[in-house]
């Protein structure tokens, strides 16, 4: 694997491809970068203002219009032509798609998008304008740069693109790459149709039952949206996450060589693995649908909290997965 390769999927991992982390409560939060961003003076349109929450900037960036966008669709080979030389489209999960290419002097030149982020830092430090939306550029070792943009306010959702470029200005490709995304997102580009069981077009955060949420961390918790397919809900003491994925399903379904079987009833089994140390969890997961290979559609549910609370976690993460099934559509 190229250097330059090896670097961006490190990137990919930090800047927010796992779940958000509530140990740390703050609203909306997102794990991400802190650099520096470079003086960019370059804008293309006011920004949008008075947007109310829960809406987005423009119609075509409604998470459920999100959801159903294939990310590899919106990276327009025409605008990677003219950086250099595209190689074959990646995907990662639902919302990210990379292509790892040269630049016009056969230099490694890899480029990522994320559609439906949380970003929460990159609104608060936003202070560039592309392609009339609000952004944010982040730079990295002289290697990287990060260019995202605010589709959403409140919560904050965006898109961001991911320049591995070690030979160049990284920013450059980046902002040509993220105003090419924008277009094609309101042009309706890449929308597909997902098969009936799918998960990718469900909200976590409507689809469980209140009293299913109140059973699990108590009543008056506060929700968490992650990006378009994780949700959390924090009490007192206690916290449950519920992350909807597309994700690589090894055959025999060992995901840990510490997990256990659990029946979630319906024919469905439950893999179980609890984890101990400051902040104890334990995470039910299970198979939904398999697409090809190895690669399918996970739910997890994941119990947690701190030491001093005590309270069967896994005990809880199974009831939650088992109140949470029927919501779940079935082939």
């Amino acid at each position: 694997m190229p250097r330059l390769v090896a670097v961006l999927c490190a990137l990919l991992v930090v800047s927010g491809c796992a779940g958000a982390d509530l140990a740390k409560h703050k609203p909306y939060p997102r794990s991400t970068i802190q650099a520096q961003a470079e003086n960019v003076t370059e804008t293309t349109g006011p920004a949008p203002t008075n947007v109310p929450d829960g809406q987005p900037v423009d119609p075509a960036f409604a998470a459920e219009k999100l959801r159903l966008v294939d990310p590899c669709k919106l990276l327009d080979r025409k605008v990677l032509e003219q950086l250099g030389t595209p190689g074959e489209t990646s995907s990662t999960g639902y919302s990210r798609c990379s292509n790892f290419m040269e630049d016009k002097n056969g230099k490694d030149l890899a480029v990522s998008i994320e559609i439906g982020q949380t970003m929460t830092t990159e609104l608060k430090n936003a202070d560039k304008q592309l392609a009339g939306l609000k952004s944010y550029e982040q730079t990295l070792d002289t290697s990287a740069c990060f260019v995202s943009v605010i589709t959403q306010e409140k919560p904050a959702l965006g898109l961001t693109v991911q320049i591995g470029y070690k030979d160049g200005d990284a920013c450059a490709p980046g902002r040509k790459v993220a105003e090419s995304v924008v277009k094609a997102l309101k042009d309706r580009v890449g929308v597909k149709s997902p098969p009936k069981d799918s998960l990718v077009t469900l909200d976590p955060c409507v689809l469980v039952d209140p009293a299913v949420v109140d059973a699990a961390v108590g009543a008056g918790s506060r929700m968490f949206p992650y990006g378009l397919h994780n949700c959390s809900w924090v009490g007192s003491d206690k916290e449950i996450t519920l992350d909807l994925r597309a994700t690589y399903i090894p055959n025999d379904r060992k995901f840990d060589a510490k997990q256990t079987d659990v029946d979630l009833g319906g024919g469905v089994t439950g893999y179980q693995l609890a984890n101990t140390g400051a902040y104890p969890s334990c995470s039910v997961k299970w198979v939904q649908r398999m697409n090809t290979g190895e690669e399918g559609e996970l739910v997890e549910v994941k119990s947690a909290g701190p030491k001093k609370s005590e309270f069967d976690r896994c005990a809880v993460a199974v009831a939650f997965a088992k109140g949470l099934l029927p919501k779940i559509p079935r082939a």
